[in-house]
């Protein structure tokens, strides 16, 4: 017989047994408020992201940032650089032009190349080699690796035997010199995933026949990455000389044709460039070759009281930055500088020779700064091995734009900026400027010395 004690319990099993399933109830609610909720955070992130990609030019079918070949008539460069000719309007007037020449070609644009696609292989060994991508792809000179891994003293190229090291294997080729020069080359007939496609002889832009046709000018232009020019640009700088070259003779001289080579290579300096003039470039019989080089062997270290030592501090971007675009807007706002002037910087005494001229230095003095007896070893190297074939060496002033006081735009030059604050520091704008009037040396080499 149940009493009201068991009539209670029954209560209050039965309440307990509600509240329970309440409670499993308000649980399910909250998870799918939760799963909904997170979903659309999901969305809304992924959303943004394809936004962003979109607005600054990036490709929606990679999972990392790749840049995307813009449409419109300003597409962006993989170094953030616009390239609209308009925007060089204002500059385009300062400029003195020939006899002959037409403002309206600047607007011209070279031959687009046939469309191609990238290497699979090397796509792989790119990706693969986080932090070592450009080098897993080169193709190195095997006297050089020899020198960099089995050499007593490593310490010549610190960075570079890091990156052998990193790497499981490497390409190389067999230097017909059996020199160390030049340090690498590119793969020929290849379609890099950093955007670079190269020719038959492994050169950036079109074939050349390797025999030149009657009444045709070779033109050859050599240096580092300021003459290849960024792997993602439509365009390098020598492809468009090319192009107005070839519009100038179709008006004033129709029975001229053009070909322009460009065998620059990113990071090189003056003993690879020559060795590139002595092995590559004069078996194509080049008529000119226009030599443009001045950064990578400069470190304004002489004459300072207390020598400097060189480190430079490699801006790679973090993850979050290589794989959104958010990220990589977001690093850059860290990265950008509060103001565009030049930040305060330690002073840096200079016992400068009082016998060394320094805007007219005698190009046979053993002090020249900045490496500029290196340079002009090699550059007179060049000269010779050209003049064997008919060709003619024309070096080219490196202008470097920097002066005491410069403000650049924040968010624009934030390239420039660091290069001059981290990769120079901490050498102040003025002595940056004082260092690189050394440079005039080769501008004297030109015209001094004789082709």
């Amino acid at each position: 017989m149940r009493t009201s004690v068991d009539f209670e319990h029954d209560v209050d099993q039965s309440r307990a047994l509600v509240a329970s399933r309440r409670v499993a109830l308000n649980i399910r609610f909250a998870a799918k408020r939760i799963a909904i909720a997170l979903a659309a955070i999901v969305f809304a992130c992924v959303a943004a992201e394809c936004a962003a990609r979109l607005i600054d030019g990036y490709s929606l079918r990679s999972l990392r940032l790749v840049r995307a070949r813009a449409s419109g008539d300003a597409p962006p460069s993989d170094q953030g650089k616009r390239i609209n000719p308009a925007e060089a309007a204002a500059y385009l007037t300062r400029v003195p032009l020939a006899p002959g020449v037409d403002a309206g070609w600047f607007a011209l644009d070279p031959d687009a190349p046939p469309p191609t696609a990238v290497d699979p292989e090397l796509d792989r060994r790119y990706w693969a080699a986080r932090g070592h991508e450009l080098p897993s792809v080169y193709e190195w000179n095997l006297a050089f690796v020899r020198a960099v891994l089995c050499g007593v003293d490593r310490s010549t190229h610190p960075y570079l035997a890091a990156q052998f090291q990193a790497l499981d294997d490497i390409y190389v080729f067999e230097p017909p010199s059996g020199a160390p020069f030049p340090t690498y080359r590119f793969l020929r007939s290849a379609h890099y995933p950093s955007g670079l496609v190269t020719n038959a002889y492994g050169w950036r832009g079109p074939d050349v026949p390797l025999n030149k046709p009657p009444g045709r000018i070779r033109v050859a232009f050599v240096g580092a990455s300021t003459t290849l020019d960024a792997h993602g640009d439509p365009f390098s700088y020598p492809e468009y000389v090319g192009r107005w070259l070839r519009e100038w003779g179709r008006v004033r001289h129709p029975s001229v044709s053009f070909d322009v080579v460009n065998a620059g290579r990113e990071g090189i300096l003056s003993n690879s460039i020559a060795a590139v003039a002595r092995d590559e470039l004069t078996p194509v019989r080049p008529d000119l070759v226009v030599y443009y080089e001045g950064a990578n062997q400069f470190w304004p270290n002489d004459f300072v009281r207390r020598p400097i030592v060189r480190i430079v501090r490699v801006l790679n971007p973090t993850v979050v930055e290589a794989y959104s675009a958010i990220g990589a807007r977001v690093g850059e706002l860290i990265d950008r500088p509060a103001s565009g002037g030049e930040p305060h910087k330690p002073p840096i005494a200079v016992d400068w020779p009082a016998d060394l001229d320094e805007r007219r230095p005698p190009l046979d003095d053993p002090r020249l700064p900045v490496q500029l007896p290196q340079i002009l070893a090699d550059l007179d190297r060049m000269r010779a091995d050209l003049a064997a074939i008919g060709g003619t060496l024309m070096p080219s002033s490196f202008v470097w734009l920097v002066d005491p006081g410069l403000v650049v735009d924040a968010r624009r030059d934030a390239i420039v900026y660091r290069e001059l604050n981290e990769r120079y520091w901490p050498f102040s704008y003025a002595h940056i400027t004082t260092s690189t009037r050394s440079t005039r040396a080769i501008r004297g080499s030109s015209s001094t010395r004789s082709s």
